[in-house]
């Protein structure tokens, strides 16, 4: 008797686990839809492609999206390292695509391009060299798809080395290059950004964040491992951010929101994003350690603009405001975004996209 009471309760646990997952998908499926109707692009000759581009040996992911067709491309090259933004720019891009063609990239070891490779494969491959390779292939497939000499960048974080890069190397390909959280040197950009938590701890008199952050001193040092970084950039964020006013970007919440509703994402997918962060993040950590954008050189032949937020918690605006003003190039604009800190493009949506249309689209004429 006892055991067929426990083969009943047995089947019918595993009924439920089974109605709760059929729920949770079809939940997940409505939420993917509701997504996808209100970003659908109706604009007759407007684009919303989804593809595998064969860049640097692997497929990579890209999304195309824009009002219409005949408008310049913007490439969002995204940070992280490993952060895909293909599931989250809709929580910002919809006013840039009435006047750009914009691109979305998973790069290598992110988010759908790490869903569509082999592992191992990609993290042999994951080197900086590798990835400002990867960049250049990116921006002359979609010369060639487009049929356009040039293109916008947009480099975010991480993304921004890629970026400041391609505008430095090959400027005949870039109208403009717009650095937002902009990456220069990894020694100063750490060594400010400490100084600044701990200040910020001491005059708040938050004694957690003073004993944790004495906790990593020296920091940071030649040889600064991730888990000093870490401890560091937590307290960044929470000591440094913008003013509160409204859900953050990097908010946990709204993130797997966004992730779990993209129309554009699998539940693969969804696992290759979260893996590919751990992964980038191992593979380029000690390899960001030793990033000096100056030794590229200071004379740019492409126009130089730099968004940035005055809270920046992460790239002290401060020192981008000095790197801006000591290269040469053919335009070269510092815009402050005075409400906002990594994220202007998503904390100060609006005055974003109208400093993007005002300042830097006229440049594609």
């Amino acid at each position: 008797m006892i055991r067929k009471i426990f083969k009943y309760v047995g089947i019918a646990l595993a009924c439920l686990v089974v109605v709760i997952l059929s729920s949770a998908l079809l939940y997940r499926k409505y939420l993917q839809h509701k997504v996808a109707e209100k970003r659908a692009i109706r604009s007759p000759n407007g684009i919303d492609s989804l593809e595998a581009v064969r860049i640097g040996g692997i497929d990579q992911w890209i999304e195309v999206r824009g009002q219409d067709l005949n408008n310049p491309i913007l490439l969002f090259i995204h940070g992280g390292p490993g952060i895909a933004f293909i599931p989250l720019a809709g929580a910002f891009q919809g006013l840039w695509e009435k006047h750009f063609t914009v691109v979305q990239w998973d790069q290598r070891g992110a988010g759908k391009t790490y869903a569509s490779n082999d592992r191992e494969l990609q993290r042999r491959t994951m080197n900086i060299p590798q990835m400002e390779q990867d960049t250049l292939e990116v921006v002359n497939y979609l010369r060639a798809r487009f049929n356009r000499e040039k293109i916008f960048i947009v480099g975010h974080s991480w993304g921004s080395i890629l970026g400041l890069w391609m505008a430095h190397q090959h400027p005949k390909l870039v109208y403009a290059y717009v650095g937002v959280g902009q990456f220069v040197n990894f020694e100063q950009n750490e060594k400010v950004a400490y100084q600044d938590a701990m200040e910020q701890a001491r005059k708040t008199h938050n004694e957690q964040a003073i004993k944790e952050l004495e906790s990593i001193v020296p920091y940071p040092t030649p040889d600064t491992n991730q888990e000093k970084e870490q401890v560091a950039r937590n307290w960044e964020g929470r000591l440094l951010g913008p003013p509160p006013n409204g859900v953050t970007f990097t908010n946990g919440g709204r993130i797997l929101t966004d992730l779990v509703s993209a129309p554009e994402y699998s539940l693969a997918d969804d696992y290759g994003f979260l893996r590919g962060m751990s992964l980038s993040l191992a593979a380029f950590f000690p390899q960001v350690t030793r990033v000096d954008l100056t030794k590229l050189g200071l004379e740019f032949r492409a126009p130089m603009f730099f968004f940035e937020g005055k809270y920046d918690q992460y790239c002290p605006s401060s020192l981008i405001w000095d790197y801006s003003q000591t290269i040469k190039a053919p335009q070269t604009e510092f815009v402050w975004f005075n409400n906002s800190g990594h994220f202007p493009f998503f904390e100060e949506q609006q005055k974003f996209a109208d400093e993007l249309f005002q300042r830097v689209l006229p440049l594609a004429n």
